[in-house]
């Protein structure tokens, strides 16, 4: 998905348009739409039975030095890099996290927005976690609630007849997201440790990802994420990534390796190819369209290993150690 977007935007931005009706187009939308679904179904993978209120703290620990890093060296960079004034207050907002909570609009780095969401999803998971454990419906109960909410943002708040890009400050709300987060952890509470036959997940993904290509939409991408267009790609995001969660693929040792890398460094890639698409455009001042999206695409990959191993993973070790000190310290002072 990281890498799709990738593409989108690199292709988009050398000046090639695509609308809802392209696979790119759609993907450049709903890419950013499976990581919510993703990130319900892995924090629910990784947690649900091993996270308790006691240890509430490693969880906000581990995820506050995996996220604000990366977070606040590309929004380091932006500044940096740009021409624009922005304000004192925007810029604590993002280097806070707290612009996910405030002003969703109000994002600095490009394509951050959907970070501000995820802090968002992230600060409500151990709730959703720890209710549903006492209530088995709680998380369905919430299901129910943000799709309701998603439906009044498809027919009541975006206008299917008005370009998305005047009215993106209200497609990037986390209401208006929220229904693929928690739809992810449902995923994880219906499927993760149930046993199903071999043939539902391929057929699950062959089935959403057909229609992914195949449904007829086209026009303004605000076609595909309002009115009931909204709702049946939600559903087709939602029924992909289940069906690869129950799918056993077996790829081979090689092919394994190289997209395990590329799943290590997606979040580098998510964040830095604006940063490094202007930087080689723009401060570089390449505009032969194919040497700017080869150095471009070269650029981000290299560039987002190394961030990886020498600037993310650091950091991500010292979020470990700091998590584990504070358990034993609750230990021993009990």
């Amino acid at each position: 998905m990281a890498a799709g977007i990738m593409v989108y935007h690199f292709f988009l931005w050398s000046g090639d348009k695509y609308d809802a009706g392209t696979l790119l187009g759609r993907l450049g939308v709903y890419g950013v739409s499976v990581f919510y679904v993703l990130s319900g179904l892995t924090l629910f993978v990784v947690y649900h039975q091993k996270l308790e209120f006691k240890s509430i703290h490693q969880y906000f620990i581990k995820r506050i030095f995996r996220i604000f890093p990366l977070l606040w060296l590309c929004v380091a960079l932006t500044i940096f890099f740009t021409s624009k004034q922005i304000d004192l207050i925007t810029v604590l907002l993002n280097l806070s996290g707290l612009f996910g909570f405030i002003a969703p609009s109000k994002y600095i780095a490009a394509a951050s927005w959907s970070i501000g969401n995820e802090l968002v999803f992230y600060t409500i998971f151990p709730v959703i976690l720890l209710v549903s454990r006492k209530y088995k419906f709680f998380p369905l109960l919430v299901v129910i609630l943000s799709f309701l909410i998603a439906l009044y943002f498809s027919f009541n708040i975006l206008d299917g007849n008005r370009l998305i890009a005047y009215q993106w400050k209200l497609y990037i709300m986390p209401l208006n997201q929220l229904v693929l987060f928690v739809s992810g952890f449902f995923v994880g509470q219906l499927l993760v440790g149930k046993t199903m036959p071999q043939f539902v997940g391929p057929f699950l993904i062959v089935v959403s990802a057909t229609a992914f290509v195949l449904y007829p939409v086209k026009g303004d991408n605000i076609h595909i994420v309002s009115g009931v267009n909204r709702i049946i790609f939600i559903l087709m995001s939602v029924v992909l990534t289940a069906g690869f969660l129950i799918t056993d693929i077996r790829i081979g040792k090689v092919a394994n390796f190289f997209l395990a890398r590329l799943g290590e460094v997606s979040y580098s890639v998510y964040l830095i190819h604006p940063i490094v698409f202007n930087f080689i455009k723009k401060q570089l001042n390449v505009t032969d369209r194919l040497s700017l999206l080869t150095f471009s695409f070269t650029g981000t990959l290299i560039i987002s290993v190394l961030v990886y191993n020498f600037y993310e993973k650091k950091f991500i070790q010292v979020g470990q150690v700091i998590s584990n000190y504070k358990s034993a310290l609750i230990r021993v002072s009990k």
